[in-house]
């Protein structure tokens, strides 16, 4: 195992599932899934101690995750291993059982892939605090679980507040004849990027909870459409001057939006998401909207969110145009058609080249197969 990254154990009998939570959490932990409840007791009970936590997601399973916790608990494993289960939100049986049987954590469905991150660090970071300070009495304390419940309380919040706005962004989808793998490539397009910047060039300062905000940021990036009319969002030909006046404002009105709406107590999330929001479209060379920033005075943030948003509307099929190939929307952005961008971005795009075209080209079908069922 992977001893640069903390050990995951995923559960989930969906291959789809399995896939889009090891899409999410590669860049912060080393992952291992099984497909089945039993292989998952299997893997437990030989290499439990190798593991940092254990993320249980079955749906329609013999083996639920009552099941494994019960199991785990035999082995005297728990506490000791967190454990956390995704259920829906009208499962309160099962979450009560589950808390009951020693799952540190639940999280609600649908879930954000960003806080499925957040979940599982706090989850870590508060047992290797409890190892750390323990002198032998009970670590499920009753204090201890007075500070579980109360960051799964705080959690809870910041996940309903992210569900309002990517609601909220589904709707600007929705009225974009764009499909929900908008959303889904535009935060993994960022998360590479943004982790290639956080390898390659530390002077950004760009950490991997940053990334987790970053991403959330370029889900929320267009959310000022909402305010542009449809005669424009949909308008199938070139737009007018005056048209797209309009339509550039849906900058500095989705950062109004986001001022509006996030909690200004999180000042990293508000000041990247508003950021990001306002200053996607500016450009390294002071080309850009609405406020002709150029060079680093544009948040890294906003560059790596703005190439996203460029790459993936270049591989999308939209009411004015059809896509074109990845190969082409490389060629076109490294080429500088598409505007300029920072040469140290450029050099994270083209490293990024395969894992980028190899996402663009999956979601593409993955789309096809979606609309032809």
């Amino acid at each position: 195992m992977d001893k640069r990254k903390r050990n995951i154990l995923i559960i989930d009998n969906t291959s789809k599932s399995r896939n889009l939570l090891k899409d999410s959490l590669r860049d912060h932990f080393m992952c291992f899934d099984v497909d089945t409840g039993e292989k998952g007791i299997k893997v437990v009970t030989e290499v439990g101690n190798r593991l940092s936590a254990v993320l249980i997601n079955l749906v329609m399973s013999k083996v639920n995750a009552e099941t494994i916790l019960a199991e785990m608990n035999k082995l005297k494993l728990v506490p000791g291993l967190p454990v956390l289960v995704m259920l829906s939100a009208k499962a309160e049986e099962e979450e009560k059982k589950c808390y009951q049987l020693g799952a540190v954590d639940i999280i609600h469905k649908p879930y954000d892939p960003t806080s499925v991150v957040r979940h599982i660090r706090s989850a870590i970071e508060l047992e290797d605090r409890l190892r750390k300070d323990s002198t032998g009495a009970d670590p499920v304390s009753v204090l201890t679980r007075m500070i579980m419940q109360q960051s799964r309380d705080i959690e809870r919040q910041r996940d309903n507040n992210n569900h309002i706005v990517d609601a909220l962004c589904s709707i600007v989808e929705f009225r974009h004849l764009e499909s929900g793998f908008h959303m889904q490539r535009i935060r993994e397009f960022t998360r590479i990027l943004s982790s290639l910047i956080m390898n390659n060039y530390p002077e950004y300062g760009i950490t991997p909870d940053k990334i987790d905000i970053i991403v959330q940021a370029a889900a929320w990036h267009d959310i000022g459409k909402l305010v542009i009319p449809d005669a424009i969002i949909l308008k199938p030909g070139k737009l007018t001057a005056d048209e797209f006046d309009v339509m550039k404002s849906h900058t500095t009105r989705g950062a109004e939006i986001l001022e509006m709406m996030l909690d200004k107590n999180d000042t990293e999330l508000f000041s990247i998401c508003s950021d990001v929001a306002r200053h996607h479209h500016e450009k390294f060379d002071g080309g850009g909207y609405p406020d002709k920033l150029a060079g680093d005075t544009i948040s890294m943030p906003s560059q790596i969110c703005g190439l996203a948003d460029i790459y993936d509307a270049l591989n999308s099929d939209r009411s004015y145009k059809a896509a074109v190939s990845p190969d082409r929307a490389f060629e076109m952005i490294v080429g500088g058609e598409t505007g300029a961008f920072n040469p140290k971005l450029l050099n994270c795009f083209k490293m990024g080249r395969a894992e980028l075209e190899g996402y663009a080209i999956r979601t593409r079908q993955e789309e096809k197969a979606q609309k032809e069922e």
